[in-house]
């Protein structure tokens, strides 16, 4: 159902997500696709809680471009923050079928007294984003972990509507590059630059590891 393959955006934040490969840490490209986004008679689509986030450019399913890059970026952000309050993901809907970043940020307005902002929510996440990644290389991780199973890029998916369908390694390395550079991370090693901790509020991490 989450195969990398299919979903491009996922085999990238399956590679660098700080505690491993999760299709929970972002939402999934299908989300991003036009038909989706733009929904129909019936439905408006997603394009009404992506927009909240900045996310207006849809893109097919199986591309990893710097707009699909920017989605998967993006949404880990929003996912990083739900996880920091403690938002169940199943209960609060997993596709934001249900409520969106502006509906999760008035309830937690309104059980704290605060006044964030969807981009208050959004910094928050990467916040924690950033800390995680610090911590990884802190401890010794590099860009060298940030990869899938060799599989995924030389032997294609078999059956049913993904059939013949692998992960081009270009384009995924590629995809790493516009991922590091968007998220403000040194290429070469896949780890936070001090300039990126400073504007999360992590000087102190950008200290402690020499920076």
């Amino acid at each position: 159902a989450h195969m990398p393959q299919v979903k491009r955006s996922l085999a990238l934040i399956y590679a660098v997500n700080p505690f491993g490969a999760d299709h929970q840490s972002s939402e999934h490209d299908t989300m991003y696709n036009p038909r989706n986004y733009n929904g129909n008679e019936e439905w408006p689509g997603y394009k009404v809680f992506l927009n909240q986030i900045g996310l207006n450019k849809p893109q097919p399913n199986k591309v990893l471009n710097a707009e699909k890059v920017e989605f998967a970026l993006t949404t880990e952000y929003t996912y990083s923050a739900m996880d920091t309050i403690s938002v169940c993901q199943f209960v609060y809907g997993p596709g934001w079928q249900l409520y969106g970043p502006q509906d999760m940020v008035d309830v937690f307005n309104a059980a704290t007294g605060w006044g964030w902002t969807v981009a208050d929510m959004q910094e928050v996440g990467k916040r924690r984003l950033n800390l995680m990644r610090a911590f990884n290389a802190r401890e010794g991780l590099t860009r060298d972990q940030d990869t899938l199973p060799k599989k995924v890029f030389t032997h294609a998916l078999k059956g049913g509507r993904s059939d013949g369908i692998k992960l081009d390694e270009a384009e995924f390395q590629n995809g790493l590059d516009m991922y590091y550079e968007q998220a403000g991370w040194d290429a070469a090693t896949g780890t936070p630059t001090r300039a990126s901790l400073e504007e999360a509020g992590l000087a102190w991490v950008a200290d402690d590891m020499g920076l």
